[in-house]
């Protein structure tokens, strides 16, 4: 119990602090963050699987438990080290606490993270070290108080209760001033995204819609082509987004090149630009699956940057590097083709926090986890390079597999009507899709579907088949597409980990 009351006070004072400065990041969060670095795919898989990305949130609160539980393990060895201190006297009762709670000090340094957005490992040593050393003093007291009954009195048993109530208040209150938005909300610049993009000229291709496309602005329930900003999926291996200046931001160029390059948020946007709409998906989706989305997006292409650093004869891939410490990395050739870019507008905004601002790389035909966020450095490597989600078993080439969706009807839905719309998406990264085909007779039979116009040839399409139906009963409705080359996708069904999720999309639905 003493150690929990402990363990509440330094919690409780490390997020006051992490409140008012920020760069001293709240200790659940920081292991949090190192557990999710250090974890193999197929665990992170695992609960991505079940939980979806709230598996996130309970890395965090699981931190907040297991760091809660070893303050009060630790608090159970207060007595053994008084006695270990008896030689020293009256100063053994007062030494006892904070000497009890160095280890879990000592825990906090070692696991402590490297990101430049938080202070350095020595300089978080150091100003933690006090908090460790009070809480520790606050379980001795506690200890003191919980021990202290007189000879003459029975022990009261409702005083461990009321320690160990309000030790659970303020470990809660702890916890949740740590990990909630408060100091970003009084301390944090507010987020770029909310600006609209300006001071470049850029205009996607102009695309040539047929008659044909207007049915698709009918059908309820269809995802809308142009996903926003807001909408967009987010998926993360950064705890915390990084908080960047642009003003001090600066991508550095380095590696075999001829000539090295730093670049500012200016000099970057001064560059010839080139907008696009272009479709990203999580290699951790889901078959039918929703991390997967649509956008315009505005950039540089990384030949651009290249060809004026240049590339030495030995290079083998170009490495993208992160504030938060992510990257991964693509061939030479496929980094110089005009369709990679460094991105820094969306949707006719500046690139929200959360998509990476101030700049992130976007390729082509792979998954997102290709294209980092919060780009700092760029380096041209002599050898194939490891990023941070290959070094957990997943795909190094990371090639979207060609997927389809039905978003309406919904499963399990009850239908009416003489002709009905079944209508979704489909993707297949830089293929495109030319095809795609639906069954209303548990894949016995394929009906071509109608195909919107394609926004770009790296977007999703959306496809719409209108159903008339023999007559009321139960049907088994699925859907198929096929990519650019004619090749129809994969029907059998595969988890994420470690390629990107495969299979047939189906629904059953009940027609009255």
């Amino acid at each position: 119990m003493s150690g929990l009351a402990g363990g509440a006070a330094v919690t409780l004072a490390g997020a006051l602090l992490h409140t008012l400065v920020s760069a001293v990041p709240f200790l659940p969060i920081a292991i949090a963050q190192v557990l999710v670095r250090t974890t193999p795919g197929r665990f992170d898989s695992f609960f991505i699987d079940r939980l979806g990305h709230g598996a996130m949130q309970l890395a965090i609160i699981g931190t907040c438990i297991a760091y809660l539980l070893l303050a009060a393990a630790l608090g159970v060895t207060i007595p053994w080290v008084r006695r270990m201190l008896l030689p020293l006297g009256a100063v053994a009762r007062t030494a006892a606490g904070p000497i009890a709670f160095l280890p879990l000090w000592v825990v906090s340094v070692v696991l402590y993270p490297s990101n430049p957005q938080w202070v350095a490992r020595l300089a978080f040593a150091f100003i933690t070290l006090p908090l460790y050393v009070a809480g520790g003093a606050v379980a001795g007291w506690a200890l003191d108080r919980l021990t202290a009954q007189p000879s003459e009195q029975a022990p009261d048993p409702t005083l461990t209760r009321r320690y160990f109530l309000r030790a659970a208040w303020f470990g809660a209150a702890g916890m949740l001033l740590g990990v909630s938005p408060i100091g970003a909300l009084i301390f944090r610049r507010p987020d770029p995204g909310r600006q609209r993009l300006r001071g470049v000229s850029a205009t996607p291709s102009p695309v040539r819609l047929t008659p044909q496309d207007a049915q698709f602005a009918r059908v309820a329930g269809l995802t809308p082509e142009v996903t926003s900003n807001d909408e967009f999926y987010v998926v993360n291996e950064d705890v915390i987004q990084p908080d960047i200046d642009p003003a001090e931001w600066r991508l550095s160029v380095g590696g075999l090149v001829d000539r090295p390059l730093t670049l500012t948020y200016e000099d970057l946007k001064s560059l010839p630009v080139v907008e696009r709409y272009q479709t990203l998906e999580c290699i951790s989706n889901q078959l039918a699956g929703h991390l997967m989305s649509n956008a315009a997006w505005v950039g540089v292409p990384v030949a651009e940057i290249l060809d004026r650093a240049g590339i030495g004869s030995s290079a083998v891939e170009v490495a993208f590097g992160s504030a938060g410490g992510y990257s991964d990395s693509m061939s030479v050739a496929k980094a110089l083709d005009e369709t990679t870019l460094i991105a820094f507008g969306m949707n006719g905004f500046v690139l929200p926090r959360a998509h990476g601002f101030p700049a992130r790389v976007l390729g082509v035909g792979t998954y997102g986890m290709k294209n980092p966020k919060w780009l700092t450095n760029i380096d041209v490597v002599d050898r194939p390079y490891q990023g941070f989600w290959e070094q957990r078993g997943w795909s190094k080439p990371a090639l979207v597999k060609t997927t389809s969706r039905i978003d309406t009807p919904e499963d399990g839905a009850t239908l009416s009507g003489d002709v009905m719309p079944i209508a979704g998406v489909a993707f297949s990264g830089d293929e495109g899709i030319v095809r795609v085909e639906v069954s209303t007779d548990g894949r016995n039979t394929w009906n071509q579907a109608l195909l919107k116009t394609a926004l770009s040839p790296y977007t999703w399409r959306l496809w719409l088949y209108r159903w008339t139906p023999p007559g009321p009963g139960q049907y088994s409705i699925f859907v198929r597409a096929y990519d650019g080359t004619g090749a129809v996708q994969v029907k059998v069904e595969a988890p994420p980990f470690p390629t990107g999720a495969s299979g047939i999309d189906g629904i059953s639905v009940t027609v009255a």
